[in-house]
């Protein structure tokens, strides 16, 4: 019985009724245009379940202002204004959420990588201090103390009774090693990382 009904329904005379009160054809008018205002909503907001909420929404701003609808020149106007208008809001609340979303996610990341900086200087350092410890000890101890307590080959070789040259061979040898020991376990992380990803 309902598409007889929509086939002969006027959306002013349906306005003009509801403004006075008669509410019998609401029903008529909601299932007469809620597919068009549902294209509308979800051509514009790609959301079947959000163009299903303006819809909702409109259709209960109208029933709720039913009392002034007799007033509205261009009912079918006045009707997707409101359409509009309710999807321009959604709009603005999903683009609001987004850059709150954003800025958390940005947030996360910032302290992520912060965090993630101070865990690898410390594994950098533990590492080292392991690698330190294949040197032979003399070995260790010049790079010890530049690398560590910032001597001058100078210093170190007046501290150790060693010439410059020998602190600096020295020094060589034990950066190359560390370097070595280094890349090893860099390498051996890389492989393990692929496997657990």
């Amino acid at each position: 019985m309902l598409m007889p009904i929509l086939a002969s329904f006027n959306i002013n005379v349906c306005f003009k009724a509801l403004g006075d009160g008669d509410t019998s054809g609401f029903e008529t008018f909601f299932e007469a245009y809620k597919k068009r205002v549902f294209g509308v909503a979800l051509k514009m907001l790609k959301s079947e379940t959000e163009a299903e909420e303006i819809v909702q929404e409109v259709f209960l701003s109208i029933w709720q202002s039913r009392a002034r609808l007799g007033d509205i020149n261009d009912p079918e106007a006045y009707l997707f204004t409101i359409t509009y208008n309710a999807i321009y809001s959604q709009l603005r609340k999903i683009s609001r959420n987004l850059q709150l979303i954003n800025r958390v996610v940005q947030q996360i990341t910032e302290k992520q990588n912060s965090a993630e900086e101070v865990i690898a200087a410390h594994e950098t350092d533990r590492m080292i201090r392991e690698a330190l410890l294949h040197l032979p000890p003399q070995q260790r101890t010049i790079y010890e103390l530049n690398k560590l307590q910032g001597l001058s080959y100078h210093e170190i070789a007046e501290c150790m009774h060693l010439s410059q040259n020998t602190v600096r061979n020295h020094l060589s040898v034990a950066t190359k090693t560390i370097r070595g020991i280094l890349k090893k376990w860099v390498t051996f992380f890389i492989f393990i990382s692929d496997l657990l990803l």
